[in-house]
């Protein structure tokens, strides 16, 4: 099922089973009333209403709200097991929920590595609206650029801004972090993350496949130190244990990145996480509270569960 007929499903079932108005369904699945009236129109035209919900659709409601409910999240996407493109999968879900949720004016904030980066790559956004892309650490300029290339010229179309920190991500030194945090052309991005109306992060486990050790920035040594020391995961390069708390890390005092706790503050974090290998890694990150809206595949959601 994709992205898009499992957002039908969703509007169809808040719509005739819960008996949601149109504006409350908007609210609630943080769209416009124009998109729950065009998924209703699609949901009688492909057959998913008929004189009730086909249940053949909606196979996974259940097991949604299981979770929504156990880690407290405002919705989740469960998305098709795909063994030879589930990043993929992931990634155009995701772009795909960003996109209708875009308005004028909106404001994204984007993590680091290679699920966010995929997903700007998917991103489809139309030229009558202003986004504006704010990075949430150093070293995301590598996955930048491709972000809305497919509507418009990214560097020189008005409607299009991005602010990107000028820093790599991690430093040598705690004292140089500190340095070039307070430089005017990184304090001032750091200043717009609060203002965002979305924030896309990925969920990183600790493994010889995460982004940090392809990027040079740890060794699989590395890894193996920080499993020993609780870790299970990382949000923005800070790594946490199985219950979402942050473990006192000398790297994390070398990075040039927002502090993970703030995310807990800000507007519709959505996390793009897949895989059986990133399950507790998604469970840690779920535990702490620092997702809002989480985008999976389906053998992930059903462990989560456990």
């Amino acid at each position: 099922m994709t992205y898009e007929n499992i957002l039908i499903v969703k509007v169809a079932w808040k719509y005739y089973n819960e008996g949601l108005t149109q504006n409350e369904i908007a609210e609630s699945l943080n769209i416009s009333r124009m998109k729950v009236i065009k998924y209703l129109e699609k949901a009688k035209a492909n057959n998913v209403i008929q004189f009730k919900i086909n249940l053949e659709k909606i196979a996974n409601i259940d097991l949604q709200n299981a979770i929504k409910e156990k880690y407290n999240l405002k919705d989740i996407y469960i998305v098709p097991d795909s063994h030879e493109h589930s990043v993929d999968s992931l990634t155009i879900a995701a772009a795909q929920y960003i996109e209708d949720r875009i308005t004028s004016d909106t404001l994204i904030n984007v993590g680091y590595g290679k699920a966010v980066s995929k997903t700007l790559g998917h991103l489809n956004i139309s030229t009558k609206y202003k986004v504006t892309f704010v990075s949430l650490s150093g070293g995301v300029k590598f996955y930048m650029p491709t972000a809305i290339d497919k509507t418009a010229d990214y560097y020189t179309n008005p409607n299009y801004k991005h602010y990107i920190m000028p820093s790599p991500l991690m430093v040598s030194t705690e004292e140089l972090a500190t340095q070039l945090s307070n430089e005017d052309s990184i304090k001032n991005i750091m200043e717009m993350i609060p203002y965002s109306n979305i924030t896309v992060v990925g969920i990183g486990a600790l493994s010889e496949k995460a982004t940090l050790v392809k990027e040079g920035l740890l060794s699989v040594n590395d890894i193996e130190i920080l499993k020993s020391k609780g870790a299970v995961g990382d949000i923005l390069s800070q790594f946490y244990d199985i219950n979402g708390n942050v473990i006192d890390l000398p790297l994390h005092k070398q990075l040039i990145s927002t502090e993970i706790d703030l995310l807990k503050s800000l507007n519709h974090v959505v996390a793009v996480a897949g895989g059986l290998e990133k399950r507790e890694a998604i469970i840690g990150a779920l535990k702490g509270g620092y997702v809002d809206v989480l985008i999976t595949n389906e053998a992930v959601a059903q462990r989560l569960l456990e």
